[in-house]
């Protein structure tokens, strides 16, 4: 069995859409890129955001806890879950690895992790940068409001699982 999970920020309407060429210099600028790996064509998450989830209480209750090491940049908006899965247009920025979220709540990604300083200012600076929003399609909404981590901005960001 594979499990491997993401933090999706995504917006789905009004502003620029982002390409890889101006995203990476933006992470590269936030210091979102681990420097050992920068003529890797994977973007790999800098230390200090892969220790955003250095957690042995989960680890110790799930030894599949997730463990993040790359970023990347999607042309579409995909949030899955083992109850459903949605995809759809629009762009995402995503922080993944392996492992899954359990036994953190979607509280916990929010208060831990998307609130943090680094990945706050990935938001701002996408937001900023690009402009945009996600907006709920109306048929999809109560899945992907079960699966929304922070929607205060105008990009969201969402828990994604694959198991």
């Amino acid at each position: 069995m594979s499990f491997y999970s993401s933090l999706v920020l995504a917006a789905n309407g009004g502003g620029a859409p982002p390409t890889p060429d101006t995203v990476l210099p933006l992470l590269d600028e936030l210091g979102l890129l681990d420097p050992h790996y920068a003529r890797s064509p994977f973007w790999h998450l800098a230390g200090h955001v892969t220790a955003l989830f250095d957690d042995p209480a989960a680890l110790a209750e799930n030894d599949r806890f997730f463990c993040p090491d790359g970023i990347g940049l999607w042309g579409e908006v995909q949030v899955l879950a083992d109850d459903g899965e949605y995809s759809g247009p629009g762009w995402c920025v995503t922080v993944h690895g392996n492992g899954i979220f359990y036994p953190w709540e979607l509280a916990d990604l929010r208060d831990r992790a998307v609130r943090s300083p680094a990945l706050a200012r990935l938001r701002a600076a996408v937001e900023g940068r690009f402009g945009g929003r996600f907006v709920f399609p109306p048929a999809d909404e109560e899945f992907l409001r079960s699966r929304l981590i922070d929607g205060a901005g105008g990009w969201a960001w969402f828990a994604s699982e694959s198991v």
